[in-house]
């Protein structure tokens, strides 16, 4: 069952949106990452964020629990899948549930867990 707070929480606006929470996240964690500031200026379909650590890199685009990813989204993901890389889209649901948490946590090598 998906918590009731995702349904309402903004994929990357004010304090308490998806990003924000990510941010906070990786900042514990001392994880590397790099968003892209305009994805206007960027290549059609680049993830929204590429996160480094110790154990394991991952690519993520980050949606409202209703976004839908685009075609070139869809493409970039097949093809960043199909090189070996760990890509996948995160929504709220996956903050409220520890998804993003034990994914973080697995790549900055505090789980047994292997990204």
């Amino acid at each position: 069952m998906i918590d009731p707070r995702a349904w309402s929480m903004s994929e990357d606006r004010g304090p308490d949106s998806l990003e924000a929470n990510l941010r906070r996240l990786m900042k514990n964690l001392g994880l590397w990452s790099y968003h892209t500031r305009d994805s206007k200026r960027s290549e059609k379909g680049w993830p929204d964020w590429v996160i480094l650590g110790p154990r394991g890199s991952l690519f993520r685009e980050l949606k409202s629990q209703r976004g839908t990813l685009s075609v070139d989204q869809r493409r970039v993901g097949a093809m960043l899948t199909r090189a070996g890389h760990d890509w996948a889209t995160w929504r709220p649901a996956d903050l409220f549930d520890g998804t993003i948490a034990r994914q973080l946590a697995a790549i900055a090598g505090l789980t047994k867990e292997a990204a």
